[in-house]
């Protein structure tokens, strides 16, 4: 694994001296970074935070560290092929679907936060606006590596 030195990186890739096992630990580490940066990012603002804001950030780490891990499992691991290829489109588009899920969620959710927060009370993560996205997050990636495993042996 290279972190600096991109002209072997770049003959290595050149050379086809690139095997699918790097490419995933390219990837992993890459998306593993990501998420972890982006949790970073979006909490820094939050004044009171509770126990659910902090199960929200690690389930925002971990769904996608451990998915990632499962979907390159479901692509047959090292013996696999094409992992990136039939990773981010198979997960573009089970994103897409998914996202129509979050319409009928979202709307419960503002039901859910008149009633639970009237007036001027101080809106604070609970259960009900935590856990049912975090469903939504793994059953995301559950799709994944079963259409992944679909298409396994390719």
């Amino acid at each position: 694994m290279y972190f600096w030195k991109i002209e072997e990186l770049k003959e290595d890739i050149k050379t086809d001296n690139f095997a699918e096992k790097d490419r995933f630990i390219y990837a992993f580490i890459y998306l593993a970074l990501s998420a972890i940066g982006m949790e970073a990012m979006m909490h820094m603002p939050i004044e009171n935070p509770n126990i659910w804001d902090t199960i929200n950030s690690i389930g925002n780490i971990v769904i996608p560290v451990v998915g990632t891990f499962c979907a390159y499992k479901s692509n047959g691991a090292s013996n696999g092929t094409d992992f990136l290829g039939r990773f981010f489109s198979i997960n573009f588009v089970i994103v897409i679907r998914f996202m129509t899920l979050l319409i009928p969620m979202f709307i419960a959710l503002f039901i859910y936060y008149i009633y639970a927060f009237p007036g001027e009370e101080e809106i604070v993560s609970t259960p009900m606006d935590i856990i049912p996205f975090q469903i939504w997050f793994a059953f995301l990636y559950v799709r994944t590596c079963k259409h992944i495993g679909d298409v396994k042996n390719s």
